[in-house]
């Protein structure tokens, strides 16, 4: 009988190798009985380490020349994460047993092997799932839509022995479930080192390393801080400018200043690094580098942002979205009554019903009402609250920023925490864990006050922008056009409240707050 070696019978592609090639056997059916080896690498440190692609390639080897394996087809994938089964390698293997399963090739996998299960993946769903799809028998997989093999394929994990499947074996089976759940817990120890090490280090105020640098700035490998770059810096300030005080929308600031597109211009706009800081996981950390922008600056163009933020297919009517019944608590809408004027009605939502969703009672009893009748009367209440934006009526507050000493605050007791958990284990005493009790309930209540600092800053911002916009709203009336008139009410009022017995209540923005600081 002929006997066949793997150099006939398989066409060698990218990230395949020969590692034996005595003979092939043949099955019953005259089919091929070809062993695969699987090797991987995530980086070049995994190589440093002390389980390189060659270390490897050599544990495959010594294994098929101690038990007498007289062919094997190696795989490899190198740079690639095991936490995604999505391999070129792997699919390569996952490939072979379709075109076999299906009909469309006559080479038949025997056995696959590993030098470790964690080559295979670094997650418990992701090996399970695996075996389940490409190595059990069909017969025996239950989780699986895809799994088509008569029977099981050999699976050997060679430095954990007897972490393999063999068929008639059910105990293999068993344990290898064991070994990939502890291949997915080690690999949670190594990302929960990391997340420390990274926490601890822009505690510290260096940034996160060099992927993924902002615009505006480089990163000094010697330091692990940002540096400023001059040229582009002055272009972020001038997008603040133009964006906040010229009222310019980012597409137009693109074209001016030559970017791309207008996505750029405002995920600048949003990047609160530019103001010294270092985000990491939804965290805020005083950084080491230069703020190109200061916060108030970068709070105020996010303020301007959400401002500027249009219902689509909205129209440039005075109060749109500002109209709400008094009656039955439903939104208002502006309605064409006369074709001759132009002019609308305000409908409540609950009697239009146009849009059931904003329905609120469909007994609602308000009233239609004219257009300028309702603007001019929410006018006139603007223009009469024109005292509040009068700073010689208000006292003079002195006013303190204790901003900066809760987020010093933060950063030392950061740090602390990161240092008693170097020190926890399973046999810390309680003195130990109580600590870090207390050390996180106190970063927990300094990030809660930071937060309420930041909201009352950011009202008082606000504050002053209204103030500044009452004090002499009735002499710049006249010269604006509809658009600005339309923009200065969503920037004043919270909502226009209208009532059946005619009655208007003009509920401005921050109202409240205003009159107790008078």
């Amino acid at each position: 009988m002929k006997k066949y070696k793997l150099k006939d019978i398989i066409d060698l592609q990218h990230n395949m190798t020969i590692l034996v090639d005595k003979e092939v056997e043949l099955d019953g059916n005259g089919d091929y009985l070809v062993n695969v080896g699987y090797i991987r690498v995530s980086t070049d440190k995994q190589a440093e380490s002390g389980f390189g692609l060659d270390i490897q390639t050599n544990d495959i080897s010594d294994y098929c020349r101690k038990n007498d394996v007289t062919n094997l087809l190696l795989f490899t994938d190198d740079g690639y994460t095991g936490t995604n089964m999505n391999r070129p390698a792997l699919q390569q293997i996952i490939d072979m047993i379709d075109d076999y399963n299906t009909g469309r090739s006559n080479i038949r996998i025997n056995s696959m092997i590993v030098p470790r299960i964690d080559r295979l993946g670094r997650t418990l769903l992701g090996n399970l799932q695996f075996i389940q799809d490409y190595i059990v028998a069909s017969s025996e997989s239950k989780n699986s839509k895809v799994n088509k093999n008569k029977e099981d394929i050999n699976f050997i994990s060679i430095k954990e022995n007897y972490c393999r499947i063999e068929r008639n074996n059910p105990q293999g089976k068993f344990l290898l479930m064991l070994f990939a759940s502890l291949a997915e817990f080690d690999r949670d120890l190594i990302v929960e080192k990391l997340k420390k090490g990274m926490i601890e280090r822009v505690s510290t105020g260096k940034w996160m390393g060099g992927g993924n640098v902002p615009y505006g700035y480089k990163y000094d490998k010697v330091q692990g801080i940002l540096v400023v770059v001059p040229e582009e810096a002055q272009k972020i300030k001038e997008i603040f400018r133009l964006y906040v005080h010229e009222k310019l929308s980012p597409n137009k600031i693109a074209n001016l200043l030559g970017f791309k597109s207008d996505k750029i211009v405002t995920q600048i706009i949003k990047r609160k690094s530019l103001t010294g800081c270092i985000i990491y996981k939804n965290q805020e950390y005083k950084g080491s580098h230069e703020a190109i922008i200061p916060l108030n600056e970068w709070e105020e163009a996010q303020e301007e942002m959400e401002s500027r933020r249009v219902v689509r297919g909205e129209t440039s009517y005075l109060l749109s979205g500002l109209l709400v019944c008094g009656e039955c608590g439903a939104k208002m809408r502006y309605q064409k009554w006369d074709k001759k004027t132009g002019e609308c009605k305000l409908v409540c939502y609950s009697r239009q019903k146009s849009k059931k969703y904003l329905v609120r009672s469909e007994n609602c009893k308000n009233q239609l009402y004219w257009q300028s009748d309702v603007e001019q009367a929410v006018i006139d209440e603007l223009f009469k609250m024109s005292y509040l934006g009068d700073e010689n009526k208000q006292k003079k507050v002195a006013f303190i920023n204790p901003i900066e000493s809760l987020n010093q605050q933060l950063v030392a007791e950061r740090k602390k925490l990161s240092k008693l958990y170097d020190f926890d284990d399973d046999d810390s005493d309680d003195i130990l864990k109580e600590k870090i009790l207390n050390s996180r309930k106190k970063i927990s209540d300094l990030e809660e006050q930071i937060q309420s600092e930041n909201e009352q800053m950011r009202i008082l911002r606000r504050i002053g922008k209204a103030k500044s916009l009452l004090k002499n709203l009735k002499d710049t009336w006249p010269e604006m056009s509809q658009k600005e008139r339309q923009t200065v009410c969503r920037e004043l009022i919270d909502k226009v409240v209208v009532y059946k017995n005619n009655t208007i209540d003009v509920k401005l923005k921050l109202n409240s707050f205003l009159s107790s600081k008078q």
